[in-house]
C-alpha cells in the first residue's frame, strides 16, 4: 500500500502479489477483502465533527483524523493474539507469540525481509496441550488448542459473523472456549469494528491506562471510565477508544512517556 492521496482526497495505491496471474473475479474478491479489512468504504466524517472540540480527541484528529479501525488479520488469528494477551505483558505475550512462530509458523521471504506467516488451524488440532505449554504459553495452551479444533470443524464462518448484528455475533463467538467478554470485546470492535462497543471488563491493562489518561488517576472502576465514555462519545465511543490508544502509543514511541513503558515493560 502506497499513500498517493490528501486527508481530503484520499487515494492508495495497492499492488498484488501473486505466484499467478490473478483473474478480474480473483482481484475484485482481493479487493473486496481489502476494503472490508481497512474500513475504507465507511463514513465516519460524523465522528470527526461531533467532536472536533472535544478535549481528548481534538488532540488525535491532527494525527489521526480519518482513521478506521482495521484488523489484517483473520479471526482466527485475532482470536490468537486475543488468547495471548491475557493476563500479560507486552513483553510477555511478544515472547509467547514469538514460540508459536518458531514452532508452527512458515518463513516467507520478501523485499529482502523474512517473516513468519500464520499457520492454520489445521495445523495445530492434532498438537497436544503439553506440546503447546513446552513453548511457555501456560494456561492458554488449551484455549489455543480448542479455538484451532473449532476453526478446522468449521465451527464458525468469520463471514457470516460480519453480516450478524452486534449482539448474535458476541453470543456466537461466546461459544467459542475461552471467549470472554474481554476477548469478546476485542473481536468486536478490532475485527468488526463495531463503533458503539466498548467493555473493559476483564480488561485490566486498558483500565489502568485510561485511568491515567481520561481521570488523571492510576486506577478508576471500569465501571466509571465505560459510563465515561458512554456519556462522552455515545455511538462512537468505540472509536473514540481507539483513537485516544493509538495517539498516546504515538506519542510514546515519539518521545517516551514514563508511567506508559512501566506498564508496558517490553
Amino acid at each position: 500500500m502506497v499513500n498517493l492521496g490528501t486527508i481530503e482526497k484520499p487515494k492508495i495505491q495497492l499492488t498484488i502479489y501473486s505466484k499467478t496471474n490473478l483473474s478480474r473475479e480473483n482481484t475484485g474478491k482481493v479487493m473486496e477483502e481489502f476494503n472490508w479489512k481497512y474500513g475504507l468504504n465507511e463514513d465516519i466524517s460524523q465522528f470527526s465533527i461531533e467532536f472536533k472540540n472535544d478535549k481528548f480527541l481534538k488532540p488525535t484528529f491532527k494525527r489521526l483524523l480519518g482513521m478506521r479501525n482495521n484488523c489484517a488479520n483473520s479471526l482466527y488469528e485475532l482470536l490468537i493474539i486475543s488468547m495471548v494477551l491475557q493476563n500479560a505483558t507486552v513483553r510477555r505475550t511478544v515472547q509467547m507469540m514469538n514460540n508459536l512462530f518458531s514452532a508452527y509458523g512458515t518463513k516467507v521471504k520478501f523485499d529482502n525481509k523474512e517473516l513468519s506467516a500464520y499457520w492454520s488451524p489445521e495445523d495445530l488440532r492434532k498438537v497436544s496441550e503439553d506440546e503447546l505449554r513446552a513453548l511457555k504459553v501456560g494456561y492458554r495452551a488449551r484455549m489455543i488448542q480448542r479455538i484451532s479444533e473449532s476453526f478446522a470443524n468449521e465451527e464458525i464462518d468469520e463471514f457470516k459473523l460480519r453480516k450478524m448484528n452486534t449482539e448474535d455475533a458476541e453470543k456466537e463467538l461466546r461459544k467459542l472456549y475461552g471467549v470472554g467478554p474481554a476477548t469478546a470485546q476485542i473481536i468486536l470492535g478490532g475485527y468488526l469494528r463495531r463503533y458503539n462497543t466498548f467493555n473493559l471488563k476483564a480488561r485490566f491493562w486498558e483500565q489502568k491506562i485510561l485511568s491515567r489518561v481520561i481521570f488523571g488517576k492510576k486506577l478508576v472502576p471500569y465501571e466509571q471510565i465505560v459510563e465515561e465514555f458512554e456519556k462522552r462519545y455515545g455511538k462512537w465511543r468505540g472509536l473514540a477508544f481507539h483513537y485516544i490508544f493509538t495517539d498516546l502509543f504515538w506519542r510514546h514511541k515519539e518521545k517516551p512517556i514514563a508511567w506508559l513503558q512501566k506498564e508496558i515493560r517490553l
